[in-house]
């Protein structure tokens, strides 16, 4: 009978110890401001007429059906072709060149070359701080280089796709 016992407590364990990890991950907080979802409509090209983006860089919307190139770009990428990149798991580290010097976003670039994709890093004029990072309905200001921060966010939302089942 004892024995038996024991079996039943060892069982209850485990279980208890899942459901304490589902409730910490459930309630956790997740890097980043999170934005409501403006949908993913497609658009046929990025002059069509579409809803005014949120935020500055955009973290959802109405976006090209195409997407930019993972990895490093030197120019602005138009936020109608870089939504896209968010849709399918994207991340998107943008830098105002205004604020940011050149030994900054060297740093920048050796964290994005630590990924192989879903990743990008663009310069982006006007920004409210000196980098910013979206990804699908999450944005993060940073008023300094934070290169922990960065990676978290990073891999808090690589690879996590957003299209809608069906469309």
């Amino acid at each position: 009978m004892k024995k038996n016992k024991r079996i039943v407590l060892w069982c209850s364990i485990p279980i208890s110890f899942l459901v304490l990890l589902i409730v910490f991950a459930a309630t956790r907080e997740r890097p980043g401001e999170l934005i409501v979802n403006q949908g993913n409509r497609h658009l046929q090209s990025a002059d069509e007429q579409h809803e005014v983006y949120q935020t500055h860089p955009p973290t959802s919307g109405s976006h090209l059906e195409a997407k930019a190139s993972w990895g490093i770009h030197t120019e602005q990428i138009p936020d109608e072709l870089q939504i896209h990149n968010l849709e399918d798991g994207g991340v998107i580290i943008h830098y105002d060149p205004a604020q940011v010097d050149e030994e900054a976003i060297q740093s920048l670039t050796r964290i994005v070359h630590n990924y192989k994709d879903k990743v990008i890093l663009e310069p982006y004029a006007n920004l409210e701080t000196p980098v910013v990072l979206t990804a699908w309905t999450r944005i993060d200001k940073l008023s300094i280089l934070d290169e922990e921060r960065i990676t978290d966010f990073i891999n808090a939302y690589k690879g996590i796709d957003h299209h809608v089942p069906g469309s």
